[in-house]
């Protein structure tokens, strides 16, 4: 049985345990990849070994979701060191319901690692979301996001001089001034943040 391919570690996210599906088959919008600004294309055009982990996730889930997601519980409850941070997603986006539903789930069988979610999935039914998922609504110039969402969740804003909905309150991301492991606002914000294009 094929197991989901986890990131355990990388340059930007030290200590971070990281889960990533194509972008191609999973983001719902394609504005940022039609305007040739989305990251995560560069690294899926660029290396074939992360083209086909990435490809394969979504296989795999797609497969057997079950599987897919009680393996993700059981190597955190296994891992020989802590998993303190798990990212869904720096690649790719939440697919379907069924998927948000698990993630849930998974936070709850593992409250003592703290989850970060991106997403611009606005159709999903949310529901409950445990205290350790962090859900960000992601936006992007152009995109509409349903109030019912902008209401309930900061916002992650793509900052690259076209978008008027910003507010002038946001926390600005440091970026590599700072590094995402000395910082961590993402994972408990407590306003809407700002990426600068990048």
């Amino acid at each position: 049985m094929l197991l989901p391919t986890i990131v355990k570690n990388n340059l930007k996210l030290k200590n971070t345990w990281q889960v990533n599906l194509s972008p191609v088959s999973t983001c719902q919008n394609r504005k940022c990849k039609n305007e040739r600004l989305c990251y995560a294309m560069k690294s899926f055009v660029q290396y074939p070994i992360v083209r086909l982990s990435w490809n394969r996730n979504i296989a795999t889930y797609r497969k057997n979701p079950q599987a897919y997601f009680d393996s993700i519980i059981l190597r955190i409850k296994r891992a020989r060191k802590h998993v303190d941070w798990f990212r869904w997603h720096s690649a790719g986006e939440i697919p379907d319901q069924r998927y948000l539903e698990e993630m849930i789930l998974v936070a709850v069988a593992c409250p003592d690692t703290k989850f970060l979610a991106y997403t611009k999935k606005f159709s999903l039914t949310f529901g409950e979301i445990p205290d350790n998922l962090t859900i960000l609504a992601s936006a992007w110039p152009g995109i509409r996001m349903p109030n019912r969402i902008r209401e309930r969740f900061h916002v992650a804003w793509f900052d690259d001089g076209r978008d008027k909905r910003i507010p002038k309150d946001a926390f600005i991301c440091p970026g590599n001034d700072v590094g995402c492991n000395n910082c961590r606002v993402c994972w408990n914000p407590k306003k809407d943040i700002i990426f600068h294009k990048h």
